[in-house]
């Protein structure tokens, strides 16, 4: 590698010695590995999110012009949580924008790969030019040294008259030219050699141009990648400060409801054939829990668990009971979409299916959000461990995952009148928004209370 190149490289590394790391023991260095990771499309747990926060933050200690481009996103804030919505709007085509950038970034990388190729290649043509120049110019000097201590004029005279013909003397003649023919082709061949690598010399100063400014649009582009990640966090924080409350907002109860009362009592000798289960099933095996039950990292009121999986993955009853209700048709949703009411389930759960369970001798309803369109169960009964959709990313999602929601509404034995007679409220007696807060199980209050999801599943 070139002097040069070598010598940015250990700049490099030295920076990167002394670069601080997050206060937890997380090392940044690797920045490919975590701008590919934080500004990814896949759904973070509450742990990756924090530990993308601090990256952001390492990354800005790095950046000037990062640095000013957060600072004037944090001074938005009051106004994008006046104006949510919009915000949330604009955020909606941030995965595409960011994906753009991830592949000009790739495409850079790979044509740094190959310009550092080719300057290793020029150096090593250089070199091995300047090898050939100091070996010319050695027999040069060699030769000059030796006629001028033995080819003096006299010398070269004595050597023709010594000639015994004419033809001896022009054979000796054309000899001793032929000699000075010679070292004029070596010093021909010697100037263009020279000229040759003094033009790769030059050529190579321009690849490095080239190779550095390569480098810094990189680093341009990862700063305007992670600002804009940087964006769209603030704006989800404050639009999770506010969800719970704009989903209390829209519809509340079922909006097919007299469809949903005649199926319950076409299936009312089913309903009663349900046993109770003897304990929860997982929902989403091998998920991590993105984001945990009553309130959001960021502050706002959460009122269910997310489980964070690959879309597709499926979705199972937690125990036996019946569907006595579901949502289907909303596409791959975003910050913001309100859709769900729309099919008969709640704003911006997006496709959804609701799931009137016993276990032991409890009665619970279990509110799934966010599947993926197409695999909502349909309405009837199920069994603990049966699939009842696949993971999505529908309705106010910004990434694959499912929500639940626990209900505890009471004894067990009031199963199949509770499943004929429900009235459709999709939040089970329980309250909406920030009040449903007031009417958890865990806080003293009677059936029917919301129970948080990761004291029967974990998490």
């Amino acid at each position: 590698m070139i002097k040069k190149l070598s010598a940015y490289m250990i700049v490099i590394l030295l920076v990167f010695s002394i670069m601080p790391v997050h206060a937890e023991g997380e090392d940044f260095t690797d920045t490919e590995y975590w701008t590919n990771l934080c500004t990814g499309s896949a759904t973070l747990t509450t742990e990756q999110k924090s530990s993308c926060s601090a990256f952001n933050s390492y990354m800005a200690s790095q950046s000037s012009s990062l640095k000013d481009r957060m600072e004037e996103i944090e001074s938005q804030r009051s106004e994008i949580a006046a104006n949510i919505q919009t915000y949330a709007d604009q955020v909606k085509n941030y995965q595409s924008q960011a994906d753009a950038l991830n592949s000009d970034i790739a495409t850079l990388n790979g044509e740094i790969a190959v310009k550092e190729q080719e300057i290793e290649d020029l150096q090593t043509k250089i070199d091995d030019s300047q090898t050939q120049i100091d070996a010319a110019e050695s027999k040069i000097k060699t030769r000059m040294e030796s006629a001028q201590s033995t080819m003096r004029l006299n010398e070269y005279l004595d050597i023709l008259m010594g000639a015994k013909s004419f033809d001896d003397f022009i054979r000796i003649a054309n000899g001793l030219s032929d000699i000075t023919d010679y070292d004029e082709k070596v010093m021909t061949d010697l100037s263009d050699l020279i000229d040759e690598m003094n033009t790769d010399k030059d050529q190579l100063e321009q690849d490095k141009a080239d190779l550095d400014s390569q480098k810094q649009e990189i680093v341009d582009k990862q700063d305007e990648l992670l600002a804009l990640k940087y964006q769209a966090q603030v704006v989800e924080e404050e639009y999770q400060k506010q969800s719970a409350d704009l989903e209390a907002e829209g519809n509340k109860i079922a909006a097919n409801l007299d469809a949903i009362q005649e199926q319950m009592k076409a299936i009312s000798e089913k309903l009663n054939e349900v046993t109770a289960s003897p304990g929860w099933t997982y929902p989403v095996p091998g998920a991590k829990i993105s984001a945990g039950t009553w309130s959001y990292s960021s502050g706002g009121v959460h009122l269910g668990e997310d489980f964070a999986a690959s879309q597709g993955t499926t979705v199972y009853a937690v125990g036996n009971g019946v569907i006595i209700n579901r949502a289907d048709g909303c596409p791959y949703g975003y910050l913001g979409s309100s859709c769900g009411y729309q099919y008969g389930g709640s704003t911006g759960g997006g496709n959804q299916v609701y799931l009137l369970t016993k276990i032991n001798d409890s009665l619970y309803a279990v509110k799934y959000l966010h599947l993926q369109a197409g695999t909502p169960h349909a309405l009837g009964t199920v069994m603990a461990g049966e699939a009842i959709g696949q993971v999505g990313s529908s309705g106010n999602s910004t990434g694959p995952h499912c929500h639940i929601e626990v209900f505890y509404l009471g004894s067990a034995g009031n199963f199949s009148s509770y499943a004929q007679s429900w009235n459709g409220d999709l939040a089970f007696g329980c309250g909406w928004g920030s009040a449903a807060l007031s009417n958890t199980c865990e806080s003293g209050a009677g059936a029917p209370c919301r129970i948080r999801p990761e004291s029967v599943f974990g998490g």
